[in-house]
């Protein structure tokens, strides 16, 4: 799977609007968020703050050096946190039989802890083959309702980027108790487990290739799994899981003229479909399956999903009692039209969006208004961290700060990169 790329697609200029917000003085990040926990902030693994002052400002940012290992290579957006506020990060190697780690944060000491390497869990667990590599944790790192947290662990040796062979050493999903640091090894695939989402007791997880779509029963153990379907070597970089325990994915088509068709399609808690919507937005201006499909998440308090496209599009999700969800697209995350957008952050999980999107080369901090479906771009400092590449999370600690996560460019390859993110 390739590592990254950002097409354009056509670039839409907006017209210039006021924007009409719900509160008149909002900031994110100003002090420690309420220690009461929503039910959706829990199933989510979100964080709402109160926002006070203007948030319609470019953020501060700080460099966090995460512990370092041989063949560290970059933080693919496999971030989390826990009940407790520690944010869970995931740290991608890239040599072939090597592994990725898991690595724990907390924001009030500032201190690291390194949980280990998967190919060590797997000989733990006595789930290793001989030369086997794990060489990334590409998931987000999602909680169940049993206080545990959720992710994949994936290998690329071997595999084939038009979809014709997959990773040697397949995939892993994995559980710890974020309190005693115990890992847990839950089931292994021969499909690249690319994403993994949480619906409180159920656990999903995406593979390639073909999109195939696994669902954990964490109380029961049960696994289940179907195939989505995804032609040749399209890979979407996440799904989405909402409260309810529905699973939703993209399934990639050619039609009769050979043009790329993509549709959301909605699983039930038992993996029955549901409905399947066509996303008018999902690819660039010049469609290709390299393009990374669905790359940014957010989750908002009342039980809606936001999530944004390769093109750049941001899109609702609200599920409805008893009727298939209602997918709507909301229109550019970025002022100025298409641009890559993975990381997504609920301010106050009501009106106000920010995130990092990429567009002409530069990174910028969006904020988007979903009442009036407008939004503002900001300078984003990246401390002149030489070839950074900015890829997606949804994290944030208790005080309103957020975690983007990537790699920074050095003479022999890249190294990883996580940068704290809060607004004053």
């Amino acid at each position: 799977m390739r590592a990254w790329c950002c097409r354009e697609g056509r670039e839409v200029i907006l017209g210039r609007r006021r924007f009409v917000l719900a509160a008149a003085a909002l900031v994110a990040g100003a002090g420690p968020a309420s220690a009461q926990i929503t039910e959706v902030e829990k199933r989510t693994g979100s964080r709402f703050a109160p926002l006070q002052g203007d948030p319609w400002r470019a953020p501060r940012t700080r460099i966090l050096d995460a512990p370092d290992f041989a063949d560290a290579n970059s933080i693919w957006g496999a971030t989390g946190r826990d009940a407790s506020g520690h944010i869970w990060i995931g740290v991608s190697a890239k040599v072939p039989g090597g592994s990725a780690h898991l690595m724990r944060f907390d924001p009030a000491s500032s201190e690291w802890r390194d949980h280990g390497s998967v190919v060590e869990r797997l000989a733990e667990a006595g789930a290793l083959h001989p030369g086997a590599g794990q060489v990334k944790i590409h998931s987000k790192i999602v909680p169940g309702d049993d206080g545990r947290l959720y992710f994949t662990s994936m290998d690329e040796e071997g595999e084939a980027e038009d979809g014709s062979a997959l990773p040697k050493w397949g995939s892993h999903l994995w559980r710890i108790d974020p309190v005693s640091g115990r890992w847990e090894h839950l089931l292994a695939a021969p499909e690249g487990l690319v994403a993994a989402a949480g619906g409180g007791r159920w656990i999903h997880a995406l593979g390639y290739w073909d999109h195939v779509l696994y669902r954990f029963d964490t109380v029961t153990q049960e696994q289940r799994r179907v195939v989505v379907g995804a032609v040749g070597g399209h890979v979407s970089r996440n799904m989405i899981a909402s409260p309810d325990g529905h699973a939703f994915v993209p399934r990639v088509t050619r039609d009769g003229y050979g043009t790329l068709r993509a549709a959301l399609v909605e699983f039930d808690a038992d993996l029955q479909e549901r409905a399947a919507t066509p996303l008018e937005f999902y690819f660039g201006e010049a469609p290709s399956a390299e393009d990374h499909g669905i790359v940014g998440l957010a989750a908002l308090a009342d039980g809606r999903s936001l999530f944004t496209t390769h093109a750049g599009q941001l899109y609702s999700i609200e599920p409805r009692e008893g009727a298939a969800a209602r997918i709507t697209a909301l229109g550019w995350f970025h002022p100025r039209g298409a641009s890559y957008a993975p990381s997504l952050f609920a301010l106050d999980g009501r009106t106000l969006v920010a995130g990092i999107a990429r567009r002409d080369d530069r990174y910028e901090w969006i904020v988007f208004d979903l009442a009036s479906r407008t939004s503002r771009a900001f300078p984003f400092d990246t401390h002149d961290v030489p070839g950074p590449l900015l890829y997606g999370s949804i994290t944030r600690d208790d005080a309103g700060r957020c975690y983007v996560g990537g790699w920074r460019s050095t003479p022999d390859g890249h190294r990883p990169l996580l940068i704290q993110v809060g607004v004053e």
